[in-house]
């Protein structure tokens, strides 16, 4: 039987490679001028932004069934959540500015050149932040990779 811990382990992925993604996607967009994949990368972004927020709701339920397993480091959780809060924070607001971008490329032929810079800086903070998010998670019950 699925549970909300399943749906956490699946739906976290989205972030971790989806931030990684949309940061080459865009880099890509902008150096090859090509508008429509400027578009694509700001709308998944939006969409990588609503995944983060279901991945984030999903981890008291995943900490709940976790938090008594023998196995399972509390530092770990601790430092998973801390991080994935911060994460959420910069994510939330990378959702935004995407989701603004793409409504005003529906209006207009281009966006502003600190938009695209907006997005870079805060992708680039997101690849960091989800980084240590998967690092941390991992380390949580996999004691093979704790250092």
């Amino acid at each position: 039987m699925y549970s909300i811990a399943h749906l956490h382990l699946i739906i976290n992925h989205v972030p971790v490679v989806g931030s990684i993604f949309i940061l080459a996607m865009y880099i890509i967009a902008l150096l090859f001028k090509n508008v429509f994949l400027q578009k694509v990368s700001l709308w998944f972004l939006v969409v990588i932004a609503l995944a983060t927020a279901v991945a984030y709701v999903t981890g008291d339920k995943t900490k709940d069934a976790v938090e008594g397993l023998s196995q399972a480091s509390s530092t770990m959780i601790e430092l998973h959540e801390q991080y994935a809060r911060y994460s959420l924070i910069v994510m939330f607001v990378a959702g935004i500015v995407a989701l603004g971008g793409a409504l005003f490329y529906s209006r207009k032929p281009t966006i502003p050149l600190y938009v695209h810079i907006s997005i870079i800086v805060i992708l680039l903070i997101s690849v960091v932040l989800f980084s240590y998010v998967g690092l941390f998670g991992g380390e949580i019950m996999h004691t093979e990779i704790r250092s």
